[in-house]
């Protein structure tokens, strides 16, 4: 597909790049500094040491085209959903109980989610 020329080396960067996109979709999610620090940087250090354990030796591209999968979709589904989210963190800040997600909400984000993995797998795929 697209990636068809990716050497190990252009995998990895994509992986980090990947990466912050992932943490920083979920420092978005919290708030104060020292929370977003944290979120972002366990984000990238447990997903990180995972694909390094797993991305060494044979396999290794695989692996990181599966991290890679994995982060985009979450960061893009971030993306997506923003407006939603948003709305949910104002109700928390206000004091208010936050809407319960309804079965149409459910599926619509279920579909997003196989829809971005479907268009990252078909991009990603060689």
């Amino acid at each position: 597909m697209l990636t068809e020329h990716f050497t190990d080396t252009h995998w990895w960067i994509a992986a980090v790049v990947a990466g912050l996109a992932l943490a920083t979709a979920m420092a978005t999610m919290v708030d104060g500094i020292r929370a977003k620090l944290v979120a972002g940087g366990t984000i990238m250090l447990v997903t990180a040491a995972c694909t390094a354990l797993r991305g060494s030796g044979e396999g290794s591209r695989q692996a990181l085209q599966l991290y890679i999968l994995g982060t985009l979709t979450l960061a893009i589904l971030r993306c997506l959903f923003a407006g939603w989210i948003r709305r949910q963190q104002e109700l928390k800040r206000a004091g208010e109980p936050m809407e319960a997600l309804t079965r149409r909400q459910t599926w619509t984000f279920v579909a997003a989610m196989f829809g971005v993995i479907a268009g990252l797998a078909f991009t990603l795929g060689q």
